[in-house]
């Protein structure tokens, strides 16, 4: 076994993921299952919650996750070819950041890291604007 500072080893326990229907919160050091209500080819497998989001706001999602991979492509090799300075994608974390950012109120204060930009999309932020963040402008 590895050990990584005050750790004696690795619990592999912790590497592996169990899904469940069940959404409970418990306050507990107990490992928390992953919910999900689609399986990964789509099914649902968790009735009840096919509704839940209007239509018109999943597209507007999927929209966003699109451009967000999309800018993703095009400032990352940017930042490969040298022309800005430091940039990190959120590749495969797209729904993460977007689903995240529109489960909020427009109210309520965000403040995106790394690999969150596309909260910042979903607020509104141009992909024009992310250039000039980015370029320092």
């Amino acid at each position: 076994m590895r050990s990584f500072g005050a750790m004696n080893e690795i619990n592999r326990d912790l590497f592996e993921h169990k899904f469940t229907s069940d959404c409970e919160f418990r306050s507990s050091f107990d490992k928390i299952k992953c919910f999900r209500i689609m399986d990964e080819d789509g099914n649902v497998v968790t009735p009840g919650y096919e509704n839940q989001i209007s239509d018109d706001l999943l597209l507007q999602m999927y929209d966003k996750m699109v451009t967000m991979n999309e800018v993703d492509s095009v400032y990352n090799a940017a930042q490969r070819q040298a022309r800005i300075s430091f940039y990190m994608t959120q590749l495969g974390e797209e729904a993460s950041g977007i689903g995240t950012a529109a489960a909020l109120d427009q109210s309520d204060l965000i403040f995106p890291q790394y690999r969150e930009a596309g909260a910042f999309l979903w607020r509104g932020f141009s992909i024009q604007q992310m250039g000039h963040q980015l370029t320092g402008n």
